[in-house]
């Protein structure tokens, strides 16, 4: 990815033209996607790339290759439910018609879902919570649940502390 991308506008331009390329299409809810470009744009300044704000990246590019966005699983997703993990991808019916994008299952190897000691780094940090929302069940880590859900859009207040 360029590493002259300094904003979140630059990032969807960026995308954008790679989703077009491949008739793809971004969400029409124009404030989740500039949610999801803000922590694709915090994660492209953490770590040099931008992984999936969707899914927890190491911060060990080998390990999160397979979450740059656009990740390698958004191709299958897009096809067989009609939006990427993250719903910022969706499908030409999905963008005709309107209609919402629906939760759909993982496919990322169990091995690399939210295994830290996995990727044998220090990216852990003791005063992370973790936090599930009470929509759809998308799991937050960070001290503070975030402002809205980046899956489905529920305000910070429909986020419970996980223990």
């Amino acid at each position: 990815m360029n590493e002259d991308i300094n904003t979140t506008e630059e990032l969807m331009d960026y995308l954008k033209k790679n989703a077009q390329e491949k008739g793809y299409y971004f969400n029409k809810d124009s404030s989740f996607v500039n949610e999801l470009l803000k922590s694709s744009l915090t994660n492209l300044k953490r770590y040099g790339y931008a992984s999936c704000p969707c899914r927890l990246s190491t911060g060990n590019y080998d390990l999160d290759s397979d979450l740059i966005c656009p990740c390698e699983y958004m191709e299958n997703d897009v096809k067989e439910y009609g939006s990427c993990f993250c719903a910022l991808y969706i499908s030409k019916d999905i963008f005709e018609s309107g209609k919402t994008p629906i939760s759909i299952p993982e496919r990322r190897p169990k091995d690399k879902l939210f295994d830290i000691d996995y990727a044998n780094t220090s990216t852990k940090q003791t005063s992370e919570k973790k936090w599930k929302c009470g929509i759809c069940g998308y799991e937050h880590s960070e001290s503070e649940p975030p402002e809205n859900c980046t899956k489905c859009g529920a305000s910070k207040e429909m986020f419970k502390e996980m223990k």
